[in-house]
Parts: C-alpha cells; sequence; structure tokens
C-alpha cells in the first residue's frame, strides 16, 4: 500500500529523463491523421509514469490535454482505472451485503444544491449500504461534493479506511475521503488546476469503487463519453450512469432523465408526467456547504419543498434499479414513508454518532 505522506512531497521534479514518456504523447497527439488511441497496456504504463511522477509536468499535461481532444478510448479509460485500483488506493471489503458504490462527481456542485448526502443516508435506511467517496477543491468545478456537506451535518469526513470499513458495517454508510484512500491521485490536484479543462482524470475518479461495492450508480453528464463508459463500470453485479444534475446522481423533478445500463436495451428514461411531475425544478445553489447541509437535513425531517421531492425521487429509483422495490413510483413511495416515519432523521443520528 502507498503511504499517505506521498502528498508531503512537491509535485513533480523537473530533472527527469524526458525519454520513456514521449511516445504516449506522440501516439495521441500528432494530429488527425496520425493520432491513435493507446493499448490497454499502453494506457496502464502512461498514468503509471504521471502517478508515481517520473514524468514531467509538462508531459503530463501535454499528455492529458491532447488526449481529451482525441478523446478517450474504452481501452485508455479501462486501463487508467484497473491501474489505480490495483496499485494505488487502499481498498476496503465491509462485510454488508449488497453495498453500492454512490460515485458523485469529484468536482461537485456549481449550481444546484448537493443533495448525495441525504439520498445516501434514505437508501441506507431503506435496506441498501452505501459508500461514497470524493476530494474537495477538484477542477474543473471546484465545486461543493458530499464530503463538506456530510461534515456540516456532523458526519466526519476525515476517516480512515479501516475506520470508514467499520461504520459501514455499523450503519450502513461511510464517507472514503481521496486524500486518505488514494494519496497519489489527490497529490495530482495542483497539477489538474493547472489546465482549466476537464480531463479523463475527472472521469476515473468515479469509477475507483475503493470499497469494492458489487452495486455502482456514477454520475456523467456528456452523452457521447457515457457510450465509452458502459463497458468500464466497476461495480462487480451490476452498475447504471445516470445523466443527473450537473453530470451528478441526483435526478431532478420534471426533468427527463436517462440512466444507463450495462446492456443499452436496460436504459431506462424517466418520464416526468408519468411520475406526476409537470414542471422542470432546479433547486438552485444556496452557496456555502452548511446551506447545502440544512436543506439535506430538511430533507430527511420531511420539509415539503423541493429538496425532499428530489431526495425522493432520486432514492426510489435507485431502490428500483437495484431490486428494493418494484417500479419507480413504488421506490418513491417507500421513501417518502421512511421519511415521514422519521427513520431518516434516526439513521442520519446514528451515522453521525457513528464518526
Amino acid at each position: 500500500m502507498l503511504s499517505p505522506t506521498v502528498e508531503d512531497r512537491s509535485i513533480y521534479a523537473t530533472d527527469r529523463d524526458p525519454g520513456p514518456f514521449i511516445p504516449f504523447i506522440k501516439a495521441v497527439g500528432r494530429g488527425e491523421k496520425l493520432k491513435r488511441d493507446l493499448t490497454y497496456d499502453e494506457s496502464v504504463e502512461a498514468l503509471r509514469q504521471i502517478v508515481e511522477q517520473t514524468c514531467s509536468p509538462a508531459q503530463a499535461g501535454a499528455f492529458l490535454i491532447t488526449q481529451r481532444v482525441k478523446g478517450e478510448a474504452v481501452d485508455e479509460i479501462r486501463g487508467f482505472t484497473d491501474l489505480l485500483r490495483a496499485e494505488t488506493i487502499i481498498q476496503i471489503e465491509p462485510r454488508v451485503e449488497g453495498l453500492l458504490d454512490l460515485a458523485a462527481p469529484y468536482d461537485g456542485k456549481v449550481n444546484t444544491a448537493q443533495l448525495v448526502p441525504a439520498i445516501a443516508i434514505l437508501l441506507a435506511e431503506a435496506g441498501l449500504p452505501v459508500v461514497l467517496h470524493g476530494d474537495e477543491d477538484v477542477p474543473t468545478k471546484s465545486g461543493i461534493g458530499p464530503g463538506p456537506v456530510l461534515r456540516a451535518m456532523g458526519v466526519a469526513d476525515d476517516l480512515g479506511p479501516e475506520e470508514v470499513r467499520q461504520m459501514v458495517e455499523s450503519v450502513g454508510f461511510g464517507y472514503l475521503s481521496a486524500r486518505l484512500f488514494a494519496p497519489q491521485w489527490h497529490a495530482l490536484l495542483p497539477l489538474r488546476h493547472q489546465f482549466g479543462l476537464r480531463t479523463v482524470l475527472n472521469s476515473v475518479e468515479k469509477l475507483l469503487n475503493p470499497a469494492n461495492a458489487p452495486y455502482q450508480l456514477s454520475g456523467f453528464f456528456h452523452g457521447n463519453y457515457i457510450e465509452r463508459l458502459r463497458a468500464v463500470q466497476t461495480g462487480s453485479r451490476r452498475s447504471f450512469i445516470v445523466q443527473g444534475e450537473e453530470g451528478s446522481i441526483e435526478m431532478a423533478v420534471g426533468r427527463k432523465t436517462h440512466i444507463f445500463a450495462e446492456d443499452a436495451a436496460s436504459d431506462l428514461v424517466l418520464d416526468p408526467p408519468s411520475l406526476g411531475h409537470v414542471e422542470r425544478v432546479r433547486i438552485h445553489s444556496p452557496g456555502n456547504a452548511a446551506e447545502h447541509a440544512a436543506l439535506n437535513q430538511a430533507a430527511l425531517a420531511g420539509e415539503p419543498g423541493d429538496a425532499a421531492e428530489q431526495v425522493c425521487l432520486t432514492a426510489g429509483v435507485i431502490l428500483h434499479l437495484f431490486d428494493l422495490a418494484n417500479s419507480v413510483p413504488e421506490g418513491i413511495k417507500r421513501a417518502r414513508k421512511i421519511i415521514a416515519a422519521g427513520a431518516a432523521t434516526v439513521r442520519l443520528a446514528r451515522v453521525v454518532n457513528a464518526s
């Protein structure tokens, strides 16, 4: 396992041998006629050199930006993901049945409410244990992620991997900070901030599945990437991709949300009128983590409002996707019943105490 102290190293020395990494840059960046996708093995080695800081920052930046322009291929995404999961992260394996990796974007949200914490707590109370993972100040948005919101709700977001494993086993919920479970990955943030653009790193971090969950639900926005990402999800039994709010997993009331399965024939498209939703509802970002936390707590407490509706809709769909409800309406009804009974706030209190 890699030492968490790696983040304390200065990012990228400049006296490296420039040779070994150049072929990877040439492969993806030699223009329209000569560029090509990396093979799986090349992808593994390219990201290994970036993560281990054996190439220069200029080389890493050139590769990541030219690869973005080219477009990431399936083997490239799979190679990056496999390298990170096998060699750079601290993995846990909670002894719980049917664990869900709820993979929200690490760069958070800037325009709409961050409601993933409430959704995760509600799912845990419904019998679907959840692990969240993320980081802070992640480009390109550097928005509000689940971690700061959980912290404002009284839930520790800085527990070590072993503590998180115990917490999941105890209360069906846990949050893993990349600073602690993926220190080399976290150490790339200064470099990533210099680009100002999304790179493949934004996609791969949602595939890390550090708790080895058999179920996975991840959020992506851009349709051209989603088709490539179907084949590389890391839930061992079942995985879905949600084209949700700001590329996250939240499903907005009144919005026709597309949910992509591993097999296109199993895709689900939410039809708002059939769910009783006539108008599109957008919950604007309140601005800081404490205000996001208040929205989450109000939703779990059953206070009527747009946040509660979005939390119940999203949780209800997820319960249906993973066989805890026979239909989306039934899942929504179950979510509302849990909240109305006060069980969601009790679960939140248990999570706070366990952390």
